[in-house]
């Protein structure tokens, strides 16, 4: 579709492309009248001829239309257009904490705006709806500080419509989904706590709790690895802090928070130190002699992820790799890539490995045509 800035929409005005997915494409929008500036999606006519999709896509407006929280990017309003389905929303000006974390994010920043993050929480799961997408990419932060939860396409209602809801299916982030889930349990609140344990350790720390090669070993973990400790691999994470985390992350739902207002509470009692600025990020994790001394060991420690070394492969093409590949599965590109190329004879065997962690072909496809565009040399790719 791709409509132009001053494309005339209804009551709006587009200003400018936001971004674009499988589902749909997002629009800076001006309203004609208000001078407002707002976001607005839009599904695409290729994806609402998939029943699913525009599902989703119908039951995200309806569920924000029964929200109200400062800290949940609001819906203005929906319409037809044509044959486009549009929902109009608060634009956010800002970055998503998968955004923060790649330039660096100081622990006392991300305590907050996770506690901002399960404050929303806790308002939705009082209105019967649980997110059953939490990621850091679906956390944006305004200008001001401010969290605004996004992308309720997966949320489930107390009252759900059965379409929505087939037993056994995997709706979710791989990296951020619940034991229960994957186990086609019957989901409830303590499950987005459980992504957001997830979320918490990852900013806190700079990688994830459950990391493995495939689909299959990342399921796996999440049903039988125990995390390592924040505070062994980030000595300035406080004690009760870790295990705040870790206790998020319990395989077993009846030993995490029971619901987000205990989680709340328990986030009250951490206190960073004043003046502590060490700042988190994907490209420069802090590892603790703990974990180099388990890295050097004979026998590798299951519960502490070994870095792995990018080796005879130049820098800057395992740069741009890295790179395309975090616009479609975020900060975890980096770990995939330096695991891929342990494993691979050639840029195209790497390439063709790291794909594999993106979820829909048309979105793998993009990006080994994205690749080789920006590297130039399609038969090396």
């Amino acid at each position: 579709m791709g409509w132009v800035a001053g494309t005339q929409i209804g009551a709006y005005e587009i200003v400018g492309p936001i971004g674009n997915g499988g589902m749909g494409e997002v629009y800076k929008v001006r309203h004609t009248i208000s001078q407002r500036t707002e976001a607005m999606k839009v599904l695409l006519s290729g994806a609402a001829r998939r029943p699913e999709v525009t599902d989703r896509f119908v039951r995200e407006i309806r569920v924000l239309a029964n929200l109200n929280h400062p800290n949940i990017a609001a819906l203005h309003t929906a319409f037809h257009h044509e044959d486009q389905l549009i929902m109009v929303m608060e634009f956010i000006e800002g970055k998503n904490l998968s955004e923060m974390l790649s330039t660096g994010m100081v622990l006392r920043d991300s305590v907050a705006y996770i506690r901002q993050a399960v404050t929303a929480l806790a308002y939705a799961h009082s209105q019967g709806v649980i997110h059953r997408d939490i990621k850091p990419s679906n956390i944006m932060i305004n200008s001001a500080g401010q969290v605004k939860l996004l992308d309720f396409g997966l949320a489930l209602m107390s009252t759900p419509d059965p379409r929505l809801t087939s037993s056994g299916s995997l709706l979710g982030s791989v990296h951020y989904i619940s034991p229960e889930q994957i186990r086609g349990e019957t989901m409830d609140a303590r499950s987005d706590l459980y992504a957001v344990g997830v979320t918490l350790f990852e900013v806190i720390t700079g990688r994830l709790p459950i990391q493995g090669h495939s689909f299959s070993e990342i399921i796996n973990g999440h049903l039988q690895v125990i995390p390592p400790s924040p505070a062994v691999l980030n000595a300035c994470i406080p004690a009760n802090l870790a295990a705040i985390t870790l206790k998020a992350l319990a395989k077993n739902p009846s030993e995490r928070f029971q619901n987000a207002s205990e989680f709340l509470q328990a986030l009250d009692t951490v206190q960073i130190e004043s003046g502590l600025h060490f700042a988190v990020t994907m490209e420069t994790p802090f590892v603790s002699s703990a974990v180099a001394a388990a890295a050097a060991s004979n026998t590798p420690n299951p519960s502490v992820s070994q870095p792995s070394q990018v080796k005879g492969y130049d820098p800057a093409v395992i740069n741009e790799i890295t790179s395309q590949l975090a616009n479609y599965v975020g900060p975890i590109a980096k770990v995939i890539v330096k695991r891929a190329s342990s494993s691979s004879n050639n840029l195209r065997e790497l390439c063709d490995k790291v794909a594999r962690e993106i979820d829909s072909e048309n979105q793998r496809k993009n990006f080994l045509q994205s690749v080789r565009k920006h590297l130039g040399s399609s038969d090396a790719i």
